[in-house]
């Protein structure tokens, strides 16, 4: 399959892959070679993949991934679109610095006294977003 991960800034993967792992709206979900077309929307979480070499994982943001044969009408090679809002190789993540900031933002959260509104929801994505770097980080080097 061949695997493109792109974020605002550009494209962060483009390589063939034997196996995708993905954190979906729904839960973690997998997909591998002839798998039917799907389009899924993403939440903050871990994305791994895997090639003949090697494991690979990233932090991603939200987003949305989709499944789709590389050529139209050849469904022998797949096509895995991946569009977040951000996306971070597992070990560029500064964890100590993520670790702190997430507790920073669970207290504002916690605090919160206003209605649900549009900061709240921006405090609780950079949450999610420091909470899926950590998570990813922790794949590599559990400690």
């Amino acid at each position: 399959m061949r695997l493109s991960v792109t974020t605002p800034r550009g494209a962060l993967v483009d390589t063939d892959v034997d196996e995708i792992t993905a954190p979906g709206l729904l839960g973690e979900f997998g997909v591998l070679p002839g798998h039917v077309p799907l389009m899924s929307a993403l939440k903050p979480g871990v994305l791994t993949y895997r090639t003949h070499e090697q494991a690979s994982t990233l932090a991603v943001g939200e987003g949305f991934l989709q499944v789709a044969p590389l050529v139209a009408g050849d469904t022998s090679t797949d096509r895995v679109l991946v569009l977040v809002d951000r996306a971070s190789n597992a070990s560029a993540v500064d964890r100590a610095a993520a670790a702190g900031e997430l507790a920073k933002l669970e207290a504002e959260i916690t605090a919160w006294k206003a209605d649900l509104d549009g900061t709240y929801k921006a405090l609780c994505v950079r949450r999610d977003w420091m909470q899926a770097q950590l998570d990813a980080a922790g794949r590599l080097n559990p400690s």
